[in-house]
Formats: structure tokens, C-alpha cells, sequence
């Protein structure tokens, strides 16, 4: 009866275990800076769902199997927006709108990318005569000599980047996304908490 007991509480501690733990891990990943740490942590999470994938698809099933996968999917997309919705929001709540004069283009050659030659970045210059490079993300560069509007962030967090302070960023996709990564994570908690039950009864 005993060990009855224990294996619904260590299935019930798997079962809610699971979802929240993903979630903890992106939440510290998207968090933090980068770093040493959020790497090895981001690593070791795609190793566990790597190890978890191929567990179930011999043990368990396509079914769970497939949960796994969505589940690594679903939680590395979540990471992605989430760390680029934080450097949005970032310059949006605290962002300096100035004028820079743009002092050298930065070209690019990949041919495996199928860039040849182009403008990908510039050297621009505040007027506290600081200077910065900035990334153009496939927009026309400004003529050498050029003032163009900038936006940087006070703090250095955030690198300084072309056009005004942006809106705040919309959350619709971070949540359809940590949707698929918490239901996803339950059909694989609940594979694994009728497995540590069944073990422990």
C-alpha cells in the first residue's frame, strides 16, 4: 500500500514536473545575457529531448515520440521569440532616438548564401562622438556621409540598431507557441508518470 502511495506521488510530481520544468529552463535561457551558463543550460535541453526522442521512439511509440519532438520544436521557438521580443521591448521601454552620421559600409561576400559584394552593415558615428556598427537586416544603406535616425539603448544591452524606437512586440506567437510547448509536455509527462508509477507500485 505504501509503495502504492509513492508511486502516484513521485507519477504526480513527473506529471506536473515536466511542463514546468521546460518552462523554467526557456524562461531562464530568454532571460539571462548570453552567457557560458544559458548556453550549456540551452544545450543540454535539446541533448535531453535528443535522448528523450530516441527513448520513446524505441520504447514507447510514434505517438510519444512525436510529442517529444514538438516538445524540443515548440520550446527552441519559444526561446527564439522570446529572446527577441526582450531586446524589442527593451528598446521600446528605455530606447534613445538620436541622428548618426553614417562613416563607412561594412561589405559581405557568401557565396553559399548567395551574397555577393553587398552592404551589409554600417559604420555610423553620435554626435557624443561615440561610434557603433550597425547590422542593416537586408534594408538599402545610406549614402557615406549620410544622417540617418537611430535608436540605442542607454544601458549598452541592447546594440544600437536603424529607425525610431519600435512599438512594444506583439505576444501572439510566443503564446500559440508556449501553448504547443506545455501541451506537448504533458502527453510526454504523462507517458512518463504512468512509467515511474507502474515502476514504484
Amino acid at each position: 500500500m505504501a509503495s502504492s502511495g509513492a508511486g502516484f506521488v513521485a507519477a504526480g510530481a513527473v506529471l506536473l514536473g515536466v511542463p514546468a520544468g521546460m518552462y523554467l529552463a526557456a524562461r531562464t535561457v530568454w532571460e539571462g545575457r548570453p552567457s557560458p551558463w544559458a548556453a550549456l543550460l540551452l544545450i543540454a535541453v535539446v541533448v535531453l529531448h535528443g535522448v528523450g526522442f530516441w527513448w520513446a521512439a524505441k520504447n514507447a511509440g510514434a505517438g510519444p515520440a512525436l510529442a517529444v519532438l514538438v516538445l524540443n520544436l515548440s520550446w527552441m521557438l519559444l526561446v527564439y521569440l522570446r529572446v527577441d521580443m526582450r531586446d524589442d521591448q527593451a528598446m521600446h521601454d528605455r530606447g534613445v532616438t538620436e541622428q548618426a552620421v553614417v562613416t563607412g559600409w561594412i561589405r559581405t561576400s557568401d557565396p553559399f548564401a548567395g551574397v555577393d559584394d553587398e552592404v551589409t552593415a554600417i559604420d555610423v558615428t553620435f554626435p557624443t562622438g561615440a561610434a557603433a556598427r550597425l547590422q542593416l537586416g537586408g534594408a538599402h544603406a545610406p549614402r557615406i556621409g549620410e544622417s540617418v535616425r537611430t535608436t540605442r539603448d542607454p544601458d549598452a544591452r541592447v546594440p544600437p540598431r536603424l529607425g525610431p524606437r519600435p512599438d512594444a512586440p506583439g505576444t501572439i506567437p510566443a503564446t500559440i507557441t508556449l501553448v504547443f510547448m506545455i501541451a506537448s509536455s504533458l502527453l510526454v509527462s504523462t507517458t512518463m508518470a504512468s512509467a515511474t508509477r507502474d515502476s514504484l507500485s
